[in-house]
């Protein structure tokens, strides 16, 4: 399996992951096995659909990092969503399954644990969709890795809590899959302005937290309803929560809103609505500098390094020396110095198997080696270390909890 941008796609290759429509995530443009025309790769590229898996034999070890099962549970939490707020916009008062959510979400839990070697962040599961679909849908995704990877920690965060109860995360992935439903309930002026500029200082848009937290509050758990109301709210006390509610700020903020938090704000560093996407690596690297990084709880930081690669494996990246390569390993500690493999320009390759090149361990090489080009953008100079500071954060956090 390789990931390759849609611009540098052949015909005759073959998708090894399906397509879906964009703007209606729910429904399957092109299924698993299609064999690419020129025709449908222009249609693709006009869609808006910037990247495709497409199969070859010589990669096929890196099928272990998609597991089938997991995307149809995500596809399904995404279809849930999508009528969710559907629903909700076409009447405020709607009543919501909220068991049926718990339910696909269990489902989508257990296909994470079962297949630990997939739990990583590869993208979206679509490249399109209206963008608050799209956005809660990962949101609630990158939740769940981070829970599933803090397990530990959850528990030493809820010990008023049994241990085997703190530890599940299906009230957190239902507070992130329902964190901007209450979005839907600003009037449209609103929405388009946050759309144009990403501006989060109107307080009427700030509202939107106290508007999903009333409609959801007494209806879920109230781990997920907090989330809804505090996913705003900073670790260091900046933030907002609505008008009618006191700004909170460490521990005094439940843990299921401090992992939304983070969730939410990488992924509109990685897809803002004011801007055309931006590389992983970039969206990575503001969370961990300033003056971002001050307003997220450093375990969870921490967590968010452990699951999301800036260069997902699958990945056609160009090397400072203008080799080419597929990333086929992430390296958590070393995170953009992953293991690599030589390919051969995508430019020039055909429908047919990659004549693959050495194994390179990118952490091993000369510093001079490194990764220049990923997914269409320059990133010689996005690459980082992973902080050791974090871990000094993490040591003289403050000791109580709420």
């Amino acid at each position: 399996m390789l990931r390759i941008e849609t611009q540098n796609a052949k015909p005759g290759m073959k998708l090894a992951l399906p397509v879906q429509m964009p703007q209606s995530p729910t429904r399957l443009l092109l299924r698993v096995g299609y064999p690419l025309t020129a025709k449908t790769l222009a249609k693709l590229g006009a869609l808006g659909v910037r990247s495709l898996w497409v199969g070859y034999p010589s990669l096929s070890f890196l099928g272990s990092i998609i597991n089938p099962d997991t995307i149809q549970s995500q596809s399904a939490v995404a279809s849930q969503i999508t009528q969710t707020f559907e629903a909700v916009q076409s009447q405020s008062s709607a009543n919501l399954p909220y068991h049926q959510y718990v339910r696909t979400l269990s489902q989508l839990v257990d296909q994470l644990i079962s297949h630990p070697e997939s739990a990583v962040f590869l993208g979206d599961i679509y490249d399109a969709g209206e963008d608050l679909m799209r956005h809660s849908s990962s949101v609630t995704y990158l939740s769940l890795l981070m829970g599933l990877k803090l397990e530990g920690y959850l528990v030493r965060e809820r010990r008023h809590v049994d241990p085997a109860r703190a530890a599940e995360v299906v009230n957190l992935g239902l507070g992130a899959m329902l964190h901007d439903v209450g979005t839907t309930l600003l009037p449209e002026s609103v929405r388009q302005g946050y759309e144009t500029t990403g501006d989060e200082s109107d307080p009427a848009w700030r509202e939107h937290t106290a508007l999903g937290f009333r409609m959801v509050r007494g209806k879920i758990n109230p781990t997920a309803a907090s989330t809804v109301l505090h996913h705003h709210q900073h670790y260091d006390g900046s933030g907002f929560a609505g008008a009618d509610f006191a700004v909170l700020r460490h521990k005094r903020i439940h843990v299921f809103s401090r992992i939304v938090t983070v969730a939410d704000q990488f992924d509109r560093l990685r897809m803002p609505p004011d801007r055309p996407a931006q590389p992983t690596v970039w969206a990575l690297r503001c969370m961990i500098e300033n003056p971002l990084v001050h307003r997220y709880d450093p375990q969870v930081l921490d967590a968010l390094l452990e699951v999301v690669p800036p260069y997902a494996p699958g990945s056609v990246v160009r090397l400072s020396d203008d080799r080419y390569a597929v990333v086929i390993e992430h390296h958590p500690q070393r995170p953009c110095r992953p293991k690599i493999q030589l390919i051969p320009d995508p430019a020039v390759m055909n429908k047919g198997d990659l004549p693959l090149g050495p194994i390179l361990n990118l952490a091993e090489q000369s510093l001079r080696l490194y990764i220049a080009h990923c997914d269409g953008f320059d990133v010689s100079d996005l690459n980082f270390e992973r902080p050791k500071f974090l871990s000094q954060l993490i040591d003289h956090e403050p000791a109580w909890s709420a």
